[in-house]
């Protein structure tokens, strides 16, 4: 009898100790979100990444501007403007540039990083600029793609933050 206790009190244990290596393991990912993810291969998110970039940054207009220059190059110059409505000084950001027709169709898409520190409650300027160089041997390029829009001024230009970086050492990913 002694030895059909042990027994089962040691197979209770092992029984506990299995359930609980089975059990669902709780995660967290590179941009903060926690996630329980299930033994029976669902998942579920426990807390909420509800972090925007309008909790740091409020864009304020773009510079997107057609040039040409002393030589004849042209060019189509673009800087997405934005004011620091964060608490903290922001010394870097990555952003993705989206410039849409009239149609609201995407006609370019661009990623680019924004290296002007920008105190709080100050906006950043456009001193610094990216540019689409028309090249003429080459059709269907960013510049060819982003005349008519700013020739015209027609369609819209929508910017997301997808990473902050905040005097200090501190970065929030927004999105990659």
């Amino acid at each position: 009898m002694e030895v059909t206790v042990r027994l089962a009190v040691y197979s209770g244990i092992l029984a506990m100790y299995l359930s609980n290596a089975v059990h669902a393991e709780i995660v967290q990912t590179t941009d903060g979100r926690t996630i329980d993810l299930r033994d029976d291969g669902t998942y579920e998110f426990l807390e909420a990444n509800n972090t925007s970039d309008g909790d740091y940054v409020e864009f304020q207009n773009h510079y997107f501007a057609h040039h040409v220059g002393e030589y004849g190059q042209k060019r189509v110059r673009f800087m997405p403007v934005y004011k620091n409505v964060s608490d903290k000084r922001i010394v870097g950001a990555k952003f993705v540039a989206r410039f849409l027709n009239a149609f609201g169709d995407e006609i370019f898409k661009f990623s680019g990083e924004l290296d002007e520190p920008v105190a709080p409650g100050k906006a950043s300027t456009y001193n610094l600029f990216y540019y689409f160089e028309d090249n003429q041997f080459i059709p269907g390029e960013a510049y060819d793609k982003l005349l008519p829009m700013v020739t015209n001024k027609t369609g819209s230009i929508e910017v997301e933050m997808t990473m902050i970086a905040f005097e200090g050492g501190e970065i929030v990913r927004l999105s990659e």
